[in-house]
């Protein structure tokens, strides 16, 4: 091998070495690269296994915390649904803490109540282990957690009364307080809205038991004394009739006028008080029954001429030609609007004329009162429906209650109609009442004023009665018919009476000591007894005419008593006798 050959090849060698190391410490680097990265990628896998894990712990109890909620908002929908329909009993709300205890993570429920207006007081409900509630006595946050964080107390609060509170015992993270607290005060809010309204229901029964007990206690109070006053009344006008037939001097018959006017004038003033009374207690009663409107007319005509002749008044009385034959509708208490109106106009009128208009238009009874007197000034008719006003009340120069007009606006208010005033000062005034009244077709009934002649001298009847003036009264009238009665002090000695004699007809007071008349005529129907029972009654309430003829009674004679009264009702059920036992004796 030549020099030259061999220098070439120690340069290759050379080079081939060199070669070799750098590729040694390449590979030694890249060992090392390799194992810092191999480094690297088992650290950032540790990290993520460790987030990983924290992930899914944290997912857990976020599941947990839903589920939790969960049933918490299926047990407060259930209960709400039911407390909305009723009220909570014990046995509910055990059952609610029931539920609430077996959820997962909660340990123990406690439900302490003492609600004052309501049920329930200091009452407690238990599911699972005791609770020790700290600072019971002065938690003032509304919801309180222990120290422990496992133990929640959460106070009820309705207003400014603390109902109760409710408990928990449980074994959640601290992470989930604010989602518990929240789902709790939802069942807190939950038993204060049922027992706020269990208390309003109290609240609202017991106003409405007050009204009624006080209804009731009006309407008692306006039958007794429709009673207490009728009965002296009837004593004193009964006396007064009676004596007019009696031997008297001038002096006398003055006295005695003057007496009668009194009594009238006082019974007018009754009759206006317990009207009113009436109506605003629900006692009137409005009937429905067919009468003839021109033979009203003609009655209210002649009640009205004598005395407006004789204060030297025209009296103008004027019906249209289309009213129709008979109406349906209360003629009492139309003759009674009638009577108070006309009275109304003649007290206020001192001069001129008295007119009455009677209409019949679009199904409705029209009538109105117009007078020549000094009117109605504008600034007071605001008020002249109104209880106890009188137009010129200041000087009182006209007697009465201010009454009267009252009572026609309450009267037509329940007939559903409509009343109007049309007046001024020094020209008068007209009333106006329109009454939707229902026109019958049947044939019209033809009555009759002509009495039936009797002889009511041949009818025994029994007399109950209490009151000792009154049974002079009756049997002083029945005298004038020749009627000899017998007498009873109340409702035990009629029925003892009658059990062992009969008679025709049984005059009845309602209100007697020992037995009234209403339960007489109870036991004496009971007992088969099927004569007339006449009732003898001051009232004049719906509920005392309704309980006379529940009772048993045929009909009613009111006080005070009048002789016309009395002999028609005995002609009416003398007839009926009269006319039961042929129709026996065709029978026989």
């Amino acid at each position: 091998m030549s020099e030259d050959e061999r220098v070439d090849l120690l340069k290759q060698i050379t080079l081939l070495t060199k070669k070799v190391q750098r590729e040694h410490q390449t590979k030694v680097e890249a060992e090392r690269l390799l194992e810092e990265k191999s480094r690297e990628l088992y650290l950032a896998q540790k990290i993520v296994e460790d987030n990983l894990l924290t992930i899914k712990s944290r997912s857990e109890q976020d599941i947990a915390l839903l589920h939790l909620k969960s049933h918490l908002e299926s047990i407060l929908l259930e209960f709400n649904q039911m407390f909305l329909k009723e009220h909570p009993s014990g046995k509910q709300l055990q059952r609610l803490v029931d539920h609430i205890a077996d959820i997962e993570y909660i340990q123990a429920c406690q439900l302490t109540l003492s609600i004052a207006d309501g049920a329930l007081i200091n009452s407690q409900f238990n599911a699972g282990p005791p609770i020790d509630l700290l600072h019971e006595a002065v938690q003032e946050q509304p919801c309180q957690w222990s120290d422990d964080g496992y133990r929640l107390s959460v106070i009820i609060q309705g207003g400014t009364q603390q109902l109760g509170r409710l408990g928990l015992l449980l074994n959640t993270p601290a992470s989930w307080q604010e989602t518990i607290e929240k789902q709790i005060l939802l069942f807190c809010d939950m038993l204060r809205s049922a027992y706020e309204r269990q208390a309003l229901l109290n609240r609202t029964l017991e106003e409405k038991r007050r009204a009624e007990q006080s209804e009731r206690t009006a309407r008692d109070f306006v039958a007794m004394i429709n009673h207490e006053l009728r009965t002296p009344l009837s004593g004193l006008l009964g006396s007064a009739d009676l004596m007019r037939d009696t031997q008297m001097t001038p002096q006398q018959q003055q006295l005695l006028k003057t007496m009668h006017q009194s009594g009238e004038l006082l019974e007018v003033i009754i009759n206006d008080l317990l009207d009113i009374s009436k109506i605003n207690a629900g006692m009137l009663k409005i009937m429905d029954v067919k009468f003839s409107p021109e033979q009203l007319c003609l009655m209210i005509q002649n009640i009205f001429t004598t005395k407006t002749t004789e204060l030297g008044l025209t009296f103008e009385f004027s019906y249209s030609n289309q009213l129709p034959a008979q109406l349906i509708g209360d003629p009492d208490r139309i003759k009674q609007l009638f009577v108070n109106l006309i009275g109304n106009a003649i007290k206020f009128t001192d001069k001129g004329k008295i007119s009455v208009n009677i209409d019949w238009a679009e199904e409705r009874f029209i009538f109105t009162i117009s007078d020549s007197g000094c009117g109605i000034p504008e600034d007071k008719q605001a008020n002249i429906f109104e209880p106890f006003i009188q137009v010129n009340n200041s000087n009182n120069s006209h007697e009465g209650t201010g009454l009267g007009l009252a009572i026609c606006k309450l009267l037509v208010d329940e007939m559903k109609g409509d009343i109007s005033l049309d007046s001024g000062l020094n020209r008068g005034s007209t009333f106006s009442v329109s009454l939707p009244l229902k026109a019958s077709e049947d044939p019209p009934v033809l009555s009759s004023d002509e009495e039936v002649d009797l002889p009511l001298d041949r009818l025994s009847v029994l007399v109950v009665e209490d009151s000792e003036v009154n049974r002079l009264l009756i049997s002083l009238m029945l005298g004038k018919l020749k009627i000899k009665p017998f007498m009873a002090n109340n409702g035990q000695q009629a029925v003892s009476f009658l059990a062992d004699k009969a008679v025709d007809i049984v005059l009845m007071d309602c209100r007697m000591p020992v037995m009234d008349g209403f339960e007489a005529t109870r036991q004496l129907r009971q007992s088969h007894y099927r004569r007339p029972i006449i009732a003898l009654t001051a009232s004049t309430t719906s509920l005392e005419i309704d309980k006379c003829y529940e009772s048993g009674m045929d009909e009613i004679i009111y006080k005070p008593y009048k002789l016309n009264d009395i002999k028609k009702v005995l002609t009416k059920w003398y007839q009926k006798l009269l006319d039961n036992n042929q129709t026996d004796k065709n029978l026989g």
